[in-house]
Order: structure tokens, then C-alpha cells, then sequence
């Protein structure tokens, strides 16, 4: 998942550094209104589940922070992030991602105990959906932005 994570991403990357400031900025209806503020959206999410898998501690969480200020920002900033990822995954002990990680949560009300490719899992999921939102943008934009499929990444081994 990590390494299809650094496809797509680079892939919509690719896309956005054609497009104008206004065309990553604009409302463009999306759920965070413009591509750049989801794909920001994206990142904030990465950090913070991230931060849960491999420390067990929750921090409080605002959906519509923005931990970037702009495309140049943004885009420095999701391939250092795609970079920690990979490492995170590939140099992570077999038995890693099955350990429980246990903290509570405040909004849940509720001590949590979870393995930690939950959390991970969630991550590369969250991703997914909110790539979803930006490459449909792209279609309605004229824009192809190609295959998605697992099978057909250029990365894998598979």
C-alpha cells in the first residue's frame, strides 16, 4: 500500500503541477472545496494517523486544519511524507503492524485497543477515498487521470 500510495500520489501530483494556483484553489465542490485543500486534508490525516500507529497517542484533531500554505508547500511536503511512510513500512519488524497500541479517546468515550495496521489500514483508506474525490474533479476538468488499479502499478512486484 505504501508504494501505491507514492504511484497515485505522484501521479496527482504530475496532474497539478499543470494546472493553475486557481485551478487547485477554487471551490471545485469538493467536500474540503478545492483540490489543493483536500489533497491538504489528506496529508493533515496522514500525520495525525501516523502519529497513533507508531506512538499509541491520540492528539486532538481538527478535520479542516491545513498544515500546508500552498501547492509548492504541499507538494515538498507529501513526498517527504510519502518518503516516511515507505520507510515506516518497509523497516518496520515482521510483527510490527500486529502489535496493540492502546489509547483512549475523548470523542469515543472509550479506552481503544488495536492493532496497529488498523490505523494504517485506515490511513491508506482514507487516502484512497479523498484521491477518489480529486481525480473525479480532474475527469470533469477534462483531465485523465488514468488507471488506478493495484494491478497496473508500476512499483510493485506484483
Amino acid at each position: 500500500m505504501a508504494r501505491y500510495n507514492i504511484w497515485q500520489n505522484e501521479t496527482l501530483l504530475s496532474l497539478c503541477n499543470d494546472l493553475s494556483e486557481q485551478d487547485l484553489t477554487e471551490d471545485q465542490g469538493l467536500f474540503f472545496k478545492s483540490i489543493l485543500a483536500t489533497l491538504d486534508h489528506i496529508l493533515h490525516v496522514d500525520c495525525t494517523l501516523i502519529g497513533i500507529f507508531t506512538t499509541g497517542k491520540l492528539t486532538a484533531f481538527d478535520p479542516n486544519v491545513r498544515p500546508t500554505t500552498g501547492y509548492d508547500a504541499y507538494k515538498t511536503a507529501r513526498l517527504d511524507q510519502d518518503a516516511h511512510i515507505q520507510s515506516l513500512c518497509e523497516n518496520a519488524s515482521p510483527h510490527w503492524f500486529e502489535e496493540t497500541i492502546q489509547f483512549h479517546s475523548e470523542k469515543l468515550g472509550t479506552t481503544r485497543e488495536v492493532p496497529r495496521w488498523f490505523y494504517a489500514a485506515q490511513m491508506f483508506n482514507h487516502q484512497t477515498h479523498h484521491r477518489a474525490q480529486v481525480t473525479t474533479t480532474f475527469h470533469t476538468l477534462g483531465i485523465n487521470y488514468g488507471n488506478t488499479d493495484m494491478p497496473h502499478n508500476p512499483t510493485s512486484p506484483y
